[in-house]
């Protein structure tokens, strides 16, 4: 029987241009030199410290990789599972959706080599990994373009 990890968790972030009424969707891509899937386009990732929660790290994770901070997060209900056979586990991760300013500056960790604000369509083309398309979409659908959003809003953690 395969090895069970919760121990990472999975960050959306997306801005809101009011001018054209429309989200856009960080995408970031993976370093050449990563060891597991280099130059592969993602959505934040990070491993859970000792003794944090999982909000806590997808703040502490989106912050590292990209020096955004939140106007609002939100736990979006979905669990993200997927079979790594490196180490013959299955994961899950918790997921969550952040808003941010969309004049926000981006400042890249060094897993990542690049950047793009991409609209729905062209996020879900542009990731590889399904839990990654999934957790978009779901953030969009119930999340951003949702009146009742209010639910699931992460209101403590900020």
């Amino acid at each position: 029987m395969s090895n069970l990890s919760s121990n990472s968790v999975q960050v959306h972030i997306a801005s809101f241009n009011e001018e054209f009424d429309v989200y856009k969707f960080l995408t970031l891509k993976r370093a050449e030199n990563e060891r597991v899937y280099p130059n592969l386009w993602q959505v934040v990732t990070g491993t859970i410290e000792n003794g944090e929660s999982a909000i806590q790290t997808a703040l502490r994770e989106t912050y590292e990789e990209t020096g955004l901070k939140p106007l609002k997060i939100w736990n979006i209900p979905h669990i993200a599972s997927y079979y790594s056979w490196r180490s013959d586990t299955i994961f899950f991760a918790p997921v969550f959706g952040i808003l941010v300013d969309n004049k926000s500056k981006i400042n890249l960790s060094n897993e990542h080599q690049s950047y793009e604000w991409l609209y729905l369509d062209a996020c879900l083309d542009r990731l590889l990994l399904p839990t990654h398309k999934i957790g978009t979409q779901i953030f969009f659908d119930v999340i951003l373009n949702s009146d009742n959003n209010s639910v699931f809003e992460i209101t403590n953690s900020l």
